[in-house]
């Protein structure tokens, strides 16, 4: 089989596409790539479209002044893309502001010619998602038992975690803010990761996106803990 030639345009993706044992076959990344902790010699991919200066509110601005407008939040570089031939595109489609899109890579290969790169998209809402996420990357790369590997390896840490947390004499009531102005209440895995630990979430549903809330709950809720 051929070396895969990998493009990682998330964070997180890169850090499983190094977890699943292929660092070494990654040839390009996300602006936001840092881990592994020796990217800095891959070339960045992609940038926002909008100034990180300014304060949470001023960047929340912006950033929704982008998608009411129906433009992208980040730039792909189409060119530097094709040039560097991947064979396998690893990318998102969980979060239009997080990080390139999955419509955004769509767009950027769309004009290629000869054989195209597989794509390889994450959206994942829960902790099974995530699992799901490791072993389609994992059959992607054509190392489908590392993906599984992956997977009883991370399940079993938090199962460890969950088995110490057990023991705990009181539960604390946790408060996760995702986002500081305007306020946003972490949804998705985190309300398991919390209560996996051994806390009671107070607001974000798990399995569904994180959503704006006042101070005035947290404020009434009066929470233990604040992440």
């Amino acid at each position: 089989m051929t070396e895969p030639r990998i493009v990682s345009l998330l964070a997180s993706a890169t850090e499983i596409v190094a977890a699943l044992g292929f660092r070494d076959r990654l040839v390009g990344r996300s602006h936001e790539c840092d881990y592994p902790p020796d990217l800095d010699g891959l070339p960045p991919l992609t940038a926002p479209k909008f100034s990180l200066d300014g304060t949470s509110r001023q960047i929340d601005d912006r950033v929704k002044d982008l998608v009411h407008n129906g433009l992208a939040v980040y730039h792909v570089d189409e060119d530097k893309l094709r040039d560097l031939a991947p064979t396998v595109i690893v990318t998102q489609d969980q979060c239009q502001v997080c990080a390139a899109s999955l419509a955004d890579v769509e767009a950027a290969v769309c004009t290629w010619t000869g054989t195209p790169a597989r794509i390889v998209s994450h959206n994942p809402n829960s902790l099974a998602d995530l699992m799901r996420d490791f072993r389609e990357t994992a059959e992607a790369l054509g190392v489908p038992e590392r993906g599984e590997a992956l997977v009883a390896d991370v399940a079993g840490r938090i199962d460890a975690v969950a088995e110490r947390a057990r023991d705990l004499p009181a539960k604390p009531r946790v408060a996760s803010i995702e986002w500081m102005d305007p306020l946003f209440a972490a949804g998705n895995w985190m309300p398991e990761l919390i209560e996996a630990a051994g806390g009671i979430n107070l607001f974000g549903e798990a399995g569904v996106h994180s959503g704006e809330i006042e101070w005035e709950p947290i404020r009434a809720a009066d929470p233990d803990v604040i992440l």
